[in-house]
């Protein structure tokens, strides 16, 4: 165990996997942390080249030396040696329907922890199911969705309760793209697209594994939150000229799981948690809803899914293409997220009937989303777990980032590394 790396990135020469290093070199040397990092991945030049490439852009000759780890999701014994030599794997390697069961079957036989970026709702729930319990046993963690999808949702909901005093009954989320100057070409990797399709075609195997599942329904421990009509304006979070639109997540079902642990291990009522996009105009409303109706539409065909995969560029106006974006276009991509959370200054007995009489707004802005901040949180999530484990839940297991990263400083490590979190206002009603 004491030979082991501390963190190893699997997938390095991917889009995604890359963009970690620069994170990597630096919050791993921070005083009090000290950890030995290093690559994996199918192909030894590529790796070099990727190292060569990030040690002349940070100036940091030391690139050069970082271990190298040969695994290939094809050989599941180059994974399970690459799992054997960290403490914890950060995997890149996507789609994870196709290639991430492997990594985290091999986690769990090494004792090894787990984070990845996935925004696949069928993996997640899946590897739940398959490997919860041996990595209890093993006592390690597995916590998938540290990327965008659901750190940006699951943090914020954290902080967002530890900010309210009093109890916190729904948060609707509503994501805003900043509109800018439009430039052409691709906004984001193809591996997103490819994971997007296989998890909207495992659409009913999803609802067939939840059914087994069984999550509860939280309409009797908490309050109504009423869908917001489609296409609306409203003044909540103070932006009374977009347009609302309602918008499927794999965050929701997280944020679900997150709540259902809470209700279950602190008796602490669950929170409702809705999505929508906020959108300039009418046209981007038509075009985002043309897109997402084709997209799910054909991705419960083999030739319909073959069809989004081969011509990413027609079925998404652009947006996704097979060649990568450029670093001008993920560096200019901003977002806000806002959250508006309602509930209770005071709660008494059966008050889920009654309306809330408190507010809460807070925001946060995203700069280059896919791979700025998605790389940011993946590579403290894995920092975090080894360097606070008196913070995590006691048991290991499979658990959603809201749960194992609760009672720890991610929030903190966010905002003190360029995520702006914040509480914009808290009302009564």
């Amino acid at each position: 165990m004491d030979n082991r790396l501390d963190i190893i990135v699997f997938g390095a020469t991917g889009f995604t996997g890359k963009h970690t290093l620069p994170y990597l070199y630096r919050l791993c040397q921070e005083p009090g942390k000290q950890l030995k990092w290093g690559i994996a991945g199918r192909s030894e030049r590529k790796m070099k080249e990727v190292l060569r490439e990030y040690a002349q852009k940070l100036g940091a000759d030391t690139l050069n030396s970082i271990p190298i780890i040969i695994a290939d999701v094809t050989n599941e014994l180059s994974i399970l040696k690459m799992a054997k030599n960290a403490r914890i794997i950060i995997n890149c390697c996507g789609p994870y329907q196709l290639y991430g069961e492997v990594v985290v079957k091999s986690c769990v036989i090494a004792g090894t922890s787990y984070v990845d970026v996935t925004g696949e709702l069928y993996f997640q729930e899946l590897m739940a199911s398959k490997y919860g319990k041996g990595a209890e046993e093993k006592g390690i963690y597995l916590v998938p969705a540290c990327g965008l999808s659901s750190i940006s949702t699951e943090m914020p909901l954290t902080f967002l309760t530890k900010s309210f005093k009093g109890t916190l009954n729904s948060v609707e989320v509503f994501t805003y793209p900043l509109q800018k100057k439009f430039k052409p070409g691709p906004h984001f990797n193809f591996g997103s697209w490819a994971s997007i399709v296989n998890d909207i075609g495992e659409f009913r195997s999803v609802l067939i594994l939840m059914r087994s599942i069984g999550l509860p329904s939280f309409s009797k421990m908490s309050s109504r939150c009423w869908l917001r009509l489609p296409f609306t304006k409203d003044e909540t979070i103070g932006i009374p000229d977009k347009r609302i639109l309602p918008c499927p997540s794999p965050d929701t079902n997280v944020a679900k799981r997150s709540q259902n642990y809470f209700y279950e291990h602190d008796a602490k009522p669950p929170i409702k948690v809705r999505h929508y996009y906020l959108m300039e105009s009418w046209t981007n409303i038509l075009l985002l809803t043309f897109i997402g109706l084709i997209t799910i539409v054909f991705s419960q065909f083999q030739y319909g899914r073959q069809l989004l995969l081969k011509h990413p560029k027609v079925f998404t106006a652009g947006y996704f293409d097979h060649k990568p974006p450029t670093e001008e276009l993920t560096e200019s991509s901003e977002l806000d997220m806002y959250f508006y959370g309602k509930g209770w200054s005071n709660m008494k007995d059966n008050q889920v009937n009654t309306p809330p009489n408190k507010s809460i707004l807070g925001r946060l802005h995203v700069v280059n989303p896919g791979y700025g901040f998605t790389c940011l949180a993946v590579v403290l999530s894995a920092i975090t777990i080894l360097t606070e484990p008196s913070k995590l839940p006691k048991k290991g297991g499979f658990y959603t980032p809201a749960v194992v990263f609760f009672k720890t400083s991610l929030v903190e490590e966010l905002q003190k590394n360029g995520v702006p979190l914040e509480i914009l206002s808290v009302k009564d009603l």
